[in-house]
């Protein structure tokens, strides 16, 4: 037996064994957090090396690798080893020993490095820049500057406290992100995606376009329990991409609506990719508050992937599919039981106040038993081991990433940048509430080009949420604000990493489907800013006044899709396409002034251009009737 089947066994049995301790958390919660995480961190840095060796993914393990997973081992084992006396020390005030000097450069190391190897180089640069921060700071003028710090003070920081890389960040990992990677790893292994698959299709396939409003159900159904837009989309569009392409859809469409539907995904509750629980825990509002204020912007998200769809139906002249082509939807009921029964136990558990955690896990276990009700779903002891090894692979980038943003939010925890940023953009915005939205627009998607989306919260929320929150905003609107330019960064060039994730399965240009997806992405860029100007969007206020808003904003979608799509009855001229999104524009902003506007812009649009198809049809049938 080789060295390398030897450690990949090796990486399969420690694999198992992280996702098995992460359901013993789930159960019984955190009894030592700063040793809980020190182990959740060294396993996943383990993995790392392991699973993506240094001469790539998929090449053979070598001794180096092997090291660098024992020494990651080490320092977390360190950790544990030495929890008592770690914990009830002051930070700051003694000296470290040779020991934990040592160790400490070494875990900062180890996490830069297995950072690199899963995600790439961007949040290593991020990070490395933060630590040099710490370190030259005081040399800084003006704002930036700091009192200076140390060697040991920082390294102290970043590996024996809970600011640092055992800090918030990895802290989501270990109680909240694991678990629902494991509640999508059975749902996955137990064959619900064909699930979510056949009840979009008995419900929507005789739509026109019927192919992509499928793609754009199934990612809302199956990647809110995901909540990972590039998981969902290489999920989603395995099925969906071919299908469109076989309907007639051209490849760059498919890849592009379909990266922008399972980015929507996430915004949708009762999960959002783990951000429903990072906000109730960073804002201190309740769960159920959360959802409700995050249900109808999400619905309008994916109203306005479905109307993209429907006029590149009619654009194209796609139609949907025959009933004889489609499931029964009758015999997906039994089915949907199946699934649907575990689902509900979440959201009633989630609702009732339980444990994130708790409520995934014991969801992950009713699936697991739920499984045996059909032969053909059944889990047996190998897709059980199969789905507890890929929750850990799944999460592995995840918990690099979030160690590597630890040092982030550790650094500014340890100078104070986080008051300074916020009087920065407070000082460049000039009290201008729109300019310090705008930056704090920017600062997300620069953040989230390519890191996961609980990773870019948590930077954007202990970066530019004390900014924007100087402003007077709700803080559901103001996190909400974060959580969705986290998220669309996802669709957003020239990284758009759910985009190049759709274009290996359309087999076309990734740079192409990702500008593609980004026009059409173009509610989830105005929404946002909707939410800061006016709350009654997130269904708050009176009942008058939201019926308003869900009817304003509804038409607004609806136009600003007719005009990204060039498209209502009949193909748009540029004018047309001008007074449709600036209508658009100003329906989706739901004050009486600006909708009235807005219903003037668009309505000589509705009347000529339905005009104009009455008279191609008209000529159409002159020709026809001639021509016989």
């Amino acid at each position: 037996m080789t060295f390398d089947s030897v450690m990949k066994k090796a990486a399969k049995v420690i694999a198992i064994l992280a996702t098995l301790y992460h359901v013993y958390i789930g159960f019984f919660g955190l009894t030592r957090p700063l040793a809980n995480y020190a182990i959740t961190l060294s396993l996943f840095m383990c993995l790392a090396f392991l699973y993506v060796p240094f001469k790539g993914k998929g090449k053979k393990i070598i001794i180096f690798d092997a090291v660098l997973a024992l020494l990651s081992l080490v320092v977390g084992f360190y950790v544990v080893a030495n929890y008592q006396t770690i914990s009830v020390r002051p930070t700051m005030v003694g000296e470290l020993t040779v020991i934990e000097y040592g160790l400490g450069i070494l875990a900062i190391l180890l996490v830069l490095e297995s950072t690199r190897r899963t995600i790439g180089m961007p949040l290593v640069y991020i990070a490395a820049f933060f630590l040099a921060y710490c370190y030259f700071g005081n040399y800084l003028p003006g704002m930036f500057s700091h009192s200076g710090f140390s060697g040991g003070d920082v390294i102290e920081s970043m590996y024996l406290t809970l600011d640092g890389i055992h800090g918030t960040p990895i802290a989501v990992v270990a109680t909240l992100v694991i678990q629902f990677v494991l509640f999508g790893a059975f749902l996955e292994a137990s064959g619900a995606a064909k699930f979510f698959v056949d009840i979009s299709m008995s419900l929507m396939g005789r739509l026109r376009g019927a192919a992509g409003h499928i793609g754009n159900f199934s990612a809302a159904l199956f990647g809110t329990m995901t909540g990972s837009p590039t998981a969902s989309a290489v999920t989603v569009g395995s099925f969906s991409i071919p299908m469109m392409k076989k309907t007639g859809f051209t490849s760059i469409f498919s890849g592009a609506i379909t990266a922008v539907s399972c980015t929507g995904a996430a915004l949708m509750p009762p999960v959002m990719g783990t951000a429903a629980f990072l906000m109730a825990e960073m804002t201190g509002t309740r769960y159920i508050d959360i959802c409700k204020a995050a249900i109808f912007p999400a619905m309008l998200y994916f109203f306005s992937c479905s109307l993209i769809v429907y006029f590149e139906a009619s654009r194209t002249g796609i139609t949907g599919f025959r009933k004889d082509e489609l499931p029964s939807f009758v015999k997906t009921i039994p089915i949907s039981l199946q699934y649907m029964g575990p689902i509900a136990v979440l959201i009633i558990l989630l609702i009732t106040g339980y444990s994130p955690a708790l409520c995934a896990v014991v969801a992950s276990f009713l699936i697991f038993l739920a499984s045996f009700f059909r032969k053909a779903t059944r889990m047996n002891l190998r897709s059980l081991i199969s789905a507890l090894e890929a929750t850990a692979k799944t999460s592995i980038s995840v918990a690099t990433s979030c160690a590597s943003a630890g040092i982030v939010v550790g650094a500014i925890v340890l100078t104070g940048l986080g008051g300074k940023f916020a009087s920065i953009v407070v000082a460049i915005s000039h009290q201008s509430l729109f300019l310090a939205l705008f930056l704090t627009m920017i600062a997300s998607l620069i953040l989230g080009m390519g890191m996961p989306l609980p990773v870019v919260y948590i930077l954007t929320a202990v970066l530019c949420g004390p900014a924007i929150a100087t402003l007077g905003i709700p803080i559901i609107a103001a996190h909400l604000f974060l959580v969705y330019f986290a998220c669309i960064s996802a669709v957003t060039p020239p990284v758009a990493v759910a985009a190049y994730a759709t274009a290996a399965i359309a087999e076309d240009n990734p740079v192409k489907i990702g500008f593609v997806g980004f026009k059409y992405a173009i509610a989830g860029f105005i929404i946002p800013y909707v939410m800061i100007y006016e709350q009654s969007i997130l269904l708050q206020g009176s009942i008058f006044k939201i019926a308003i808003t869900v009817a304003s904003c509804s038409l607004g979608v609806f136009a600003l899709s007719s005009a990204v799509s060039n498209w209502l009855f009949t193909s748009l001229s540029r004018w047309e396409k001008v007074l449709l999104f600036a209508g658009g524009v100003l329906l989706v902003y739901p004050e009486l002034i600006t909708s009235l506007i807005g219903i003037c812009c668009i309505a000589p649009v509705l009347r000529i251009n339905y005009g104009k198809k009455v008279i191609l049809k008209q000529a159409v049938a002159n020709k026809t009737g001639t021509a016989t």
